[in-house]
């Protein structure tokens, strides 16, 4: 009997540290090569995020070439996000976020490179979506490092 309880007891044990280790908040410290990421994700959101959407305010139907030069920049929008390396794992859903965003972007170019002015609409919707994905990138930082956000407040 006596063996039955000393097992009971390191299973109970065994089963409130796996319990613990599963279900505990993550570890949102970062250390200085996250802590540099970060402030170069910052630079590279708010620059693509410039771009988007002076693309989206000014395309418009007077000229394809102006439409072309506007948009431009986005086209090498991943390849870009990918040259800051990878994130911190606490921050992968950031990293979602802003390859969502530069599929759209990128997805923007291409229909306004095959279909010009045409695709008017498509190509600024993409570019609202890129936008909007661009904006969850920044609220899922917030909240990974576990920062307050006004938005939800």
């Amino acid at each position: 009997m006596k063996g039955i309880g000393v097992f009971v007891a390191l299973l109970l044990t065994g089963l409130g540290v796996a319990t613990y280790l599963v279900t505990r908040p993550p570890d949102r410290e970062l250390d200085a090569e996250g802590r540099a990421w970060v402030r170069q994700y910052e630079a590279w959101a708010a620059k693509t995020e410039r771009q988007v959407t002076r693309a989206r305010v000014g395309m418009n139907f007077s000229s394809e070439e102006r439409n072309a030069d506007l948009i431009e920049p986005l086209q090498n929008c991943a390849y870009s996000f990918a040259l800051l390396g990878p994130p911190p794992e606490v921050l992968e859903s950031v990293e979602e976020a802003a390859n969502a965003a530069c599929g759209r972007a990128e997805f923007a170019v291409q229909v306004n490179e095959r279909f010009g002015t045409a695709s008017l609409a498509t190509t600024k919707l993409h570019l609202g979506e890129a936008e909007d994905r661009l904006t969850l990138s920044r609220r899922n930082l917030r909240v990974s490092l576990g920062e307050s956000d006004a938005a939800s407040g």
